[in-house]
C-alpha cells in the first residue's frame, strides 16, 4: 500500500529543472520577436507565461506541503545547480515581455519580474553555492555544466536592468544601474571559475554520462549573455546619461572576441551530441529528463547574441549564421518540447524518478 501511495503524483517529486522549460520558451519568443517574427513569438510567450505561473504554484505548494523534499533537492549534487532556474524563468520571460508587442499590462509584468528576479537570482545563486561547499565534498569527477547556472543567472541581471532602465523612474535609474553592474561581476568571475574545472574534468575523466549530455551546452549560455549583458547595461547606462555614448558602439568589438569562444563551444557540444546518437551503447542511455531544456536556452542566448553582432558589424556572414541558428533553435525547442508534453499529460512528472 505504501508503494502504491507513493506513486501517486505529487509536488513532493516536482524537479527544479523544470523551470528551464521556461527559460526555452521565453528565450525562443525574445528570438523570434528579434528576427521581426513577432506573429509567431506571441504564441510562445504566452506558452511560457502559462507555464511560468503553473510552475511556480506547483513550486510554492512543493515548499509549503514538502518543504523536507525542497531542502533535499538544495542537498542533491545535481539538482541544487538546478534552483537558479526558477529566477532565471523570471528574468527571461521579463525581457521576453519588454520585446514583444503586448497591451498595456506588459511594462508592469515585465518590471515587476524584474524586481522579483533579481534579489532571488542573488539569494538562491549564493545558497547553492554555500551548501554545495559547506555541505558536501565533491570531486573534479563530478564537474558538469549545471555548474555554470549560478554564473548564468547572475549575467541576466545586468542585461534586464540596462533594457528596463529607462522605463524606471529617473531617481531609481542610477541605483538600478549600478546594481545591475554589480551582477555583471559576480556572473563573469563565477564564469571564469567554472569553466577551466569542467575542462579539467573532461580532460581528466572523459566524456560526461549521457544523461549529463545537455549540461555541456549550458556553456553557451554564458559566452552569450557576456556579449549581450555588458552591452545592454552601457546603452542603458548611455541612455540615463550614466556612462559616455560612445561606449556602447565599441562594445561589439569585444563582444565578437567573446562570441568566438561560443563558435568553438557550440561546434564541440555538436560534435559530443552526435557521438552519443549515433553509437548505439550510448544512445540506449541518453533518456529524456527536463534537463533537456539544457539543450534550448543556451542556444537561444547564443543565437541572440550572433543576430546582435550581426546587426551592429553589418556582416552578412554573422547574419546568416544567425538565421541558421534561430532555426537549430526551433528544431531543438520541438525536440524537448515534445516528450516534456507526454510527460505531462501522464503526470509523469509528478511521480518518484525511475531508478
Amino acid at each position: 500500500m505504501e508503494a502504491a501511495a507513493s506513486a501517486q503524483p505529487s509536488v513532493r517529486y516536482l524537479n527544479p529543472a523544470w523551470f528551464a522549460s521556461v527559460m526555452g520558451t521565453g528565450v525562443l519568443a525574445l528570438a523570434l520577436a528579434q528576427f521581426g517574427l513577432a506573429w509567431l513569438a506571441v504564441p510562445v510567450y504566452l506558452l511560457a507565461l502559462l507555464a511560468l505561473v503553473g510552475l511556480l504554484g506547483l513550486y510554492l505548494a512543493k515548499l509549503l506541503r514538502y518543504p523536507q523534499a525542497a531542502l533535499s533537492d538544495l542537498q542533491h549534487p545535481i539538482l541544487a545547480q538546478m534552483l537558479p532556474t526558477l529566477p532565471i524563468a523570471l528574468l527571461v520571460v521579463s525581457l521576453a515581455t519588454q520585446a514583444l508587442p503586448l497591451g498595456p499590462w506588459a511594462p508592469a509584468l515585465g518590471q515587476g519580474l524584474f524586481g522579483v528576479g533579481t534579489p532571488l537570482i542573488f539569494l538562491v545563486g549564493l545558497l547553492v553555492v554555500y551548501t554545495v561547499s559547506t555541505r558536501q565534498r565533491l570531486s573534479l569527477e563530478a564537474a558538469n555544466g549545471t555548474w555554470f547556472i549560478p554564473p548564468v543567472s547572475a549575467l541576466l541581471v545586468p542585461l534586464g536592468g540596462g533594457v528596463w532602465l529607462s522605463s524606471f523612474p529617473p531617481a531609481w535609474q542610477k541605483e538600478v544601474w549600478v546594481t545591475s553592474g554589480l551582477f555583471l561581476g559576480i556572473g563573469f568571475f563565477l564564469f571564469l571559475f567554472v569553466l577551466p574545472s569542467l575542462l579539467q574534468r573532461l580532460y581528466g575523466f572523459g566524456r560526461l554520462e549521457p544523461h549529463l549530455l545537455p549540461s555541456v551546452f549550458i556553456g553557451l549560455a554564458p559566452v552569450g549573455l557576456l556579449v549581450l549583458a555588458p552591452w545592454r547595461w552601457l546603452e542603458g547606462g548611455a541612455q540615463a546619461g550614466l556612462v559616455p555614448q560612445g561606449w556602447p558602439e565599441a562594445w561589439p568589438v569585444v563582444g565578437l572576441a567573446i562570441w568566438g569562444l561560443g563558435l568553438w563551444w557550440l561546434a564541440y557540444s555538436l560534435a559530443l551530441l552526435l557521438d552519443t546518437l549515433l553509437v548505439g551503447c550510448r544512445r540506449a542511455q541518453f533518456h529524456f529528463a527536463p534537463g533537456w531544456w539544457g539543450f534550448v536556452f543556451p542556444l537561444g542566448a547564443f543565437t541572440l547574441a550572433t543576430k546582435a553582432l550581426a546587426q551592429a558589424l553589418g556582416s552578412a556572414f554573422l547574419g546568416g549564421l544567425a538565421w541558421g541558428l534561430l532555426g537549430l533553435l526551433l528544431l531543438f525547442w520541438l525536440w524537448v518540447l515534445l516528450p516534456s508534453l507526454r510527460a505531462w499529460a501522464g503526470l509523469g512528472t509528478l511521480r518518484p524518478p525511475k531508478g
